[in-house]
């Protein structure tokens, strides 16, 4: 729907640049709502990521651990990463990517599931999620991000879901590739 033919349209009347980072800026706006109004509305503004939902020719998802500073905790996530300001429109490409660094691994079956917005009450931030299947070791692994430390680990789909009960597995690309494999398995 256009934002034109909206009822819930807001306009925006004034926006300053509050911070510009390197993965993503902060705008406020000052904006007219439907019952003429003014509000303020702080937005992170995000390049977009990718999230893989890898399975191995066993039947096991592969996640990663690593520190996450925001909840204090480790975490075991699908891996993942934003997609930078150079790089073109080729997800999969950004997708092939992440899966090397993070995992040491690669595929020739990698195809988009879905894409959705991770919060949009403030953020842009788009991710768009791929299945992996037929993954093979890199033989050239491209280095970790310098402040990336993590560890590879292989779930069941049983084991994924005691995670999610413990509050490890706890982001909503990760939730939502269990949920997918679980759903996955339920049409088998």
């Amino acid at each position: 729907m256009d934002k034109e033919d909206s009822r819930y349209y807001e306009e925006v009347v004034a926006s300053k640049r509050m911070f510009g980072g390197k993965i993503f800026d902060v705008d406020v706006e000052q904006v007219i709502l439907p019952n003429g109004v003014p509000a303020i509305r702080e937005l992170v503004r995000h390049h977009g990521a990718v999230g893989i939902i890898p399975f191995t020719d066993d039947g096991k998802m592969v996640f990663v651990r690593q520190w996450r500073e925001p909840m204090e905790q480790e975490t075991l996530e699908v891996p993942a990463g934003k997609i930078d300001q150079d790089e073109g429109s080729d997800l999969k490409e950004v997708a092939l990517r992440e899966m090397n660094e993070e995992l040491g691994m690669t595929t020739d079956q990698l195809d988009e599931v879905t894409s959705f917005y991770s919060s949009p009450g403030y953020s842009d931030e788009k991710i768009t999620m791929f299945r992996a299947d037929n993954l093979k070791e890199v033989e050239n692994k491209r280095p970790l991000d310098p402040d990336e430390f993590l560890n590879v680990e292989k779930l069941t789909l049983d084991e994924a879901k005691e995670q999610i009960k413990a509050g490890v597995i706890c982001d909503a690309k990760s939730i939502y590739s269990v949920t997918y494999w679980e759903l996955m398995n339920a049409k088998a």
